[in-house]
């Protein structure tokens, strides 16, 4: 043996040593490199301005929701005070709907959410009485007609999901000033309450059906809450003071939650937190079997606000970097791409984010400013 080839098998002996190590047990241990991280292309960009509004003068919120067929519905909000207004997208322009139902017009404020598979929305809608209180009312709209439901007993705090029209999910927050916390289930009929054990307070909610509901319980450290349609289990998290592994992305231990969507019963993923908070944001994905964290090659100070899913565009996540321009990333055919905002026009962050469901469209809804004299900005990402 040559001494060249001596050193070249030495170099690599040591190479291999400094990936694998034995712990106390004599185990192999692999520690992460840089092979771990998932790195993220860049694509061409395809942002398309479908909406923005002049400086408000009044607190207005704006929520997008998809439609099938490449459609969406605008809802617009004057919060605090009474006035909602729709306005559909037909792919060429929006136009007022003109037969909204008229207690929506009195809403102080509402809260909607659309199926994943675009054919029910459904909207909340707080309505004032004569002793200044707000009351509950759920409306479901669903090809083209409105359905009023009055459920008793809906003191509602939360975040909800929508799987389709008769399924329904409510998370009531419980919390210091809140309710009691509690999970809703309305089949189209009538509420069912399935109150986890334990729950102290109820963040964010998805479900993948009847049988299959998330919901972090975000007192504290995370807990992830499942429900299997016969009972309530703890599925634990990666990167938890009591379960923490060695080599968490970025963090030593999970923050707060501020996503969650669940695609199927083998893929439901969660991000957070929604803020930049000097440390590297978490993604989590739960594979049927177990959580895991996926290490993505996104820089510190940057917030995840939104993740959502769909069977044809995937996963998407939205992220508000505290210094750069905001993005989202989706991950298509096992493949990372990072999407940045149009640098035209005033700096915005991202609120919120919605696949067009069966398409690799998506609804992006931007804003800039915060508060009386805001913009807002809906984009379309095709």
């Amino acid at each position: 043996m040559s001494n060249e080839s001596g050193w070249r098998i030495a170099l690599s002996a040591l190479l291999i040593a400094g990936l694998l190590t034995g712990d106390a047990a004599g185990r192999v241990v692999r520690h992460p490199g840089p092979a771990d991280v998932q790195r993220i292309g860049e694509p061409a960009a395809r942002w398309h301005l479908r909406y923005a509004t002049e400086p408000a003068t009044a607190d207005i919120t704006h929520r997008v929701v998809p439609a099938a067929g490449n459609q969406a519905w605008l809802f617009v909000t004057g919060e605090g005070r009474p006035g909602t207004s729709l306005l559909h997208w037909n792919t060429s322009g929006w136009n007022p709907v003109g037969s909204l139902p008229g207690q929506l017009k009195k809403a102080e404020y509402i809260d909607v959410s659309d199926s994943a598979s675009g054919d029910a929305v459904l909207v909340i809608n707080h309505v004032p009485d004569e002793w200044d209180d707000s009351t509950e009312h759920l409306w479901q709209f669903s090809g083209g007609r409105w359905t009023h439901h009055r459920p008793r007993h809906l003191d509602w705090t939360g975040d909800f999901a929508v799987v389709g029209r008769n399924d329904v999910w409510l998370a009531q927050g419980g919390g210091p000033d809140g309710p009691p916390p509690d999970m809703v289930h309305w089949d189209g009929t009538a509420l069912r309450r399935h109150t986890p054990p334990e729950a102290t307070d109820l963040a964010v909610v998805a479900a993948a059906g009847p049988d299959d509901v998330w919901v972090v319980d975000d007192r504290g450290w995370p807990r992830m809450l499942h429900w299997d349609g016969g009972r309530w289990s703890v599925a634990p998290l990666p990167c938890t003071p009591a379960l923490a592994r060695r080599g968490c992305h970025g963090r030593p231990f999970l923050s707060r939650l501020s996503g969650l969507a669940a695609g199927s019963r083998n893929d439901v993923w969660a991000v957070g937190p929604g803020w930049a908070d000097g440390a590297r944001p978490v993604v989590l994905h739960w594979n049927g079997v177990a959580w895991n964290q996926v290490k993505l090659d996104v820089n510190h100070h940057t917030g995840l606000v939104a993740v959502r899913t769909d069977p044809v565009g995937g996963v998407w996540i939205a992220a508000n970097p505290a210094d750069g321009t905001p993005y989202v990333l989706n991950l298509r055919n096992g493949e990372w791409t990072r999407s940045a905002l149009p640098r035209s026009g005033p700096p915005a962050h991202i609120v919120d984010i919605a696949p067009a469901p069966g398409t690799t469209h998506l609804w992006v809804q931007a804003q800039h400013g915060d508060g009386p004299g805001k913009t807002s900005l809906i984009y379309e990402l095709q």
